[in-house]
């Protein structure tokens, strides 16, 4: 069962619940640790809302439409939209809700406070106003905020053609206690125009490769203020072609296989103790799937014109520039058909195991 309200707040704080009982109508916010910037000049600062839902959250984000092929249905935000939304996503990890609705609700957004009645968590989503298929929605996609996870993100840059990524991501969200999810809106062919980025390769709603996108604000609002070990695992998924190559290099005959990369092609160690080989041993102590590691085993799709993987690896410019090297915290995870469809839960177990090692080593903070 869902249960809906909307809590409104003015400049006087007065607070209105309707549907649900809460203990007290007055939500008082701590002060951001870092100071926030003025609000934009087209914001009424004055009167935003709150919405409030209680349920089951995990059907709720299964049950996105991320549109198909064609769709035209992503659209492009102003710099000064994604600006504001970047803030937006600052004010929440901040603590400060109220700001957050205040930015977000003029770009047709809201901030959610969902209470899962599974796990008993309360959950912070920023989600469009309006379905896909109405004509006001932009594509924007749906971000998802644990305050008590664990220090990774979980990313699903291409939701609808990378299949069972959404699933995945989702599932694996709750199964690790991860403290972010980001879900991509639209197909990512949903526009026929080509993004500026990556040299023209991509649609400009594919938002691996595209810089001037909701996904990318969060993205880079995360990395500017999480810890620094925080740790980044994108899904993707590839067909039987690149299957072939990829065997081929890796020297393997199976079709439950990954390439993993961290974005930047070069030689590592198999003893390293980055989040990358934590997840390749993890994965091979059942020989279920033959993890293979771009740059020591492979040649091909490396994630190397991956924005996300450009920002966080400290490219020059993450549109059109390369990484130089690793920051060892962004991992771009590609699997073949079989393992997305038949080993998710052995994936989720791996993810899990390797986050537990990782973060034992590497952060006091972080779990």
């Amino acid at each position: 069962m869902l249960i809906e309200t909307t809590r409104r707040f003015a400049t006087k704080r007065k607070t209105t619940l309707t549907g649900i009982a809460i203990a007290s109508a007055l939500a008082v916010f701590p002060a951001a640790a870092n100071p926030l910037p003025p609000f934009p000049d087209h914001l009424n600062p004055i009167h935003f809302q709150t919405k409030i839902m209680l349920g089951d959250l995990r059907p709720y984000l299964k049950g996105i439409d991320y549109g198909s092929k064609g769709d035209n249905a992503w659209e492009q935000p102003s710099a000064q939209d994604l600006a504001t939304f970047k803030s937006a996503f600052q004010a929440l990890m901040d603590g400060n809700t109220s700001a957050a609705s205040n930015l977000v609700s003029p770009l047709d957004y809201d901030v959610i406070e969902y209470h899962d009645s599974v796990t008993g968590k309360l959950f912070y989503v920023l989600q469009e106003k309006y379905p896909l298929s109405d004509s006001r929605s932009n594509g924007g996609g749906t971000y998802v905020y644990d305050p008590s996870g664990v220090s990774a993100v979980l990313q699903a840059p291409h939701p609808r053609h990378d299949l069972f990524t959404a699933t995945q991501s989702i599932d694996d969200f709750f199964y690790t206690s991860s403290k972010y999810l980001m879900l991509a809106g639209t197909h990512r062919n949903s526009n026929t125009t080509l993004s500026q980025c990556t040299n023209g390769n991509y649609k400009e709603s594919d938002v691996a490769h595209q810089t001037s996108s909701y996904f990318q604000s969060v993205h880079e609002s995360i990395d500017e203020f999480a810890t620094p070990n925080t740790v980044f695992i994108q899904y993707h998924g590839f067909g039987s072609t690149t299957l072939k190559k990829l065997q081929k290099q890796c020297g393997t005959t199976s079709s439950k296989m990954l390439n993993i990369s961290e974005g930047v092609r070069y030689a590592t160690s198999d003893n390293s103790t980055s989040f990358m080989h934590a997840l390749r041993r993890q994965v091979e102590s059942e020989n279920l799937i033959e993890a293979c590691i771009y740059g020591n085993d492979t040649t091909s799709l490396g994630g190397t014109w991956n924005v996300q993987g450009r920002f966080t690896n400290h490219s020059s410019n993450a549109c059109h520039t390369n990484a130089s090297s690793s920051q060892k915290r962004f991992v771009h995870l590609e699997q073949s058909y079989s393992v997305r469809k038949y080993n998710r839960d052995d994936m989720s177990r791996y993810l899990k195991n390797a986050m537990d090692e990782y973060f034992t080593t590497h952060c006091d903070n972080c779990m």
